[in-house]
């Protein structure tokens, strides 16, 4: 019997070992062109002991990038690329405010005008956020029923309206979406309350290398003016991190409370130099027991330093009060007015723009008392004649997760 001749293996195959070298040079070579960003993704490493040893690579990589100057085309591209497209404004893509490491935040709450002095509850100021305030005093403060029970005076300087509308900023992590949407339509297209949002995916008190909420905050601030600021941070909070010592700080520990009791004045002391007051909401309850346990931690942080400020400038708002209600347990819909409104969305965490209309009709009778109308405001509940889903929209802007931030979970 004739043997059938052997075929030859083929010229182009490609062995598991070539396809291994093929992909670290790539590896390498995507590294040194990206220069400086490298370290980006280790920054979301959740074990801040590895994280500080990946970092520690991308940092020796990112030196020799910026030595044989191989990590300038890539960003000079990206940055024609958005420039041409006209996304170098947009929330998603401004460089200016994503992924900034170097603690440039700081330079923006040293040069903000007002800065030298905030008030607080006990009568003392903060500089910079750096008044370290005892416990005994912050108790004080929170336990005096007469002091938050007040309401702030009304300004009378200027009558709003429709043709004058109040100017009100709203900004936070993407939470602020729905409570952006829905305080805008209680006060309706046109209405007396104009509302400006940005609602900013996992940023938050913390980790202001991934978004610098102070540039963001003075330089807005300084481009248009606003009466009335609402903010929204820590639903992505609970972590540890580092304090300004280099060590970790761990949750739960007096340690951690007092640097992120310093975070959360840092960027409140920076909003009131630019508007008279801040409504600080609180934290949501949401459908996961071990996360609504985790926020219900920290909105008590912030509540004690909310505390500490006069109620003529900090009013601190509760979501839980009307979603689902005082003392309720946690609900997907609510009741309003004989309909079954959906309040919470599929995730158990972010509100409806329905239920944000619920959650923020508090603050909307708030603003409604603060502030002087020509005619005091009547809000918008869902479902009512009227009510328009658009005027919302157009005017919040949310942006997009970075690549490699942490979530909500």
């Amino acid at each position: 019997m004739e043997e059938e001749p052997k075929t030859s293996e083929r010229s182009d195959a490609s062995s598991p070992n070539g396809i291994i070298a093929c992909i670290a040079i790539a590896a390498c070579v995507a590294g040194v062109l990206c220069g400086t960003m490298l370290w980006i993704p280790p920054s979301r490493i959740g074990n801040l002991y590895l994280r500080s040893i990946v970092l520690a690579a991308a940092d020796a990589g990112a030196a020799f990038a910026r030595w044989t100057t191989l990590d300038r085309p890539v960003p000079r591209a990206r940055e024609a690329f958005l420039s041409a497209t006209g996304l170098d404004e947009h929330p998603s893509w401004d460089s200016r405010y994503f992924n900034r490491r170097g603690g440039e935040g700081k330079a923006a709450l040293a040069e903000a005008p007002g800065a030298e002095a905030s008030p607080r509850a006990d009568g003392t100021a903060s500089a910079d956020g750096g008044l370290d305030i005892d416990a005994a005093g912050v108790a004080a403060a929170a336990s005096d029923s007469t002091a938050t029970a007040s309401r702030p005076p009304k300004p009378a300087s200027v009558i709003h309206s429709s043709e004058n509308p109040l100017r009100v900023f709203v900004f936070g992590d993407s939470q602020v979406f729905s409570l952006g949407s829905g305080l805008s339509r209680l006060s309706g297209k046109g209405g007396a309350i104009d509302v400006e949002t940005l609602a900013i995916h996992s940023s938050g008190f913390i980790r202001s290398d991934y978004y610098d909420w102070p540039a963001k905050i003075e330089d807005t601030f300084r481009a248009s003016p606003f009466e009335a600021a609402v903010l929204m941070l820590g639903m992505n909070d609970y972590q540890n991190f580092y304090g300004a010592d280099g060590k970790v700080l761990r949750k739960r520990t007096p340690e951690w409370e007092a640097a992120y009791a310093e975070k959360c004045r840092a960027l409140v002391d920076l909003v009131l130099a630019f508007v008279p007051r801040v409504y600080w909401v609180g934290m949501p309850l949401v459908k996961n027991e071990s996360y609504a346990e985790s926020l219900a931690y920290i909105d008590g942080v912030q509540a004690k330093v909310a505390a500490e400020y006069s109620p003529l400038t900090v009013v601190r708002v509760s979501l839980t009060d009307a979603v689902p209600g005082p003392g309720k347990p946690y609900a997907d819909t609510l009741e309003v007015e004989g309909r079954r409104v959906a309040a919470m969305s599929s995730d158990g965490i972010h509100y409806t723009v329905e239920g944000g209309q619920l959650a923020m009709l508090p603050l909307f009778r708030l603003l409604s008392a603060d502030y002087p109308f020509s005619e005091v405001p009547e809000p918008r509940l869902p479902g009512e004649p009227g009510e328009d889903a658009s005027s919302a929209a157009a005017q919040v802007t949310e942006a997009a997760p970075q690549p490699g931030a942490s979530r909500a979970p």
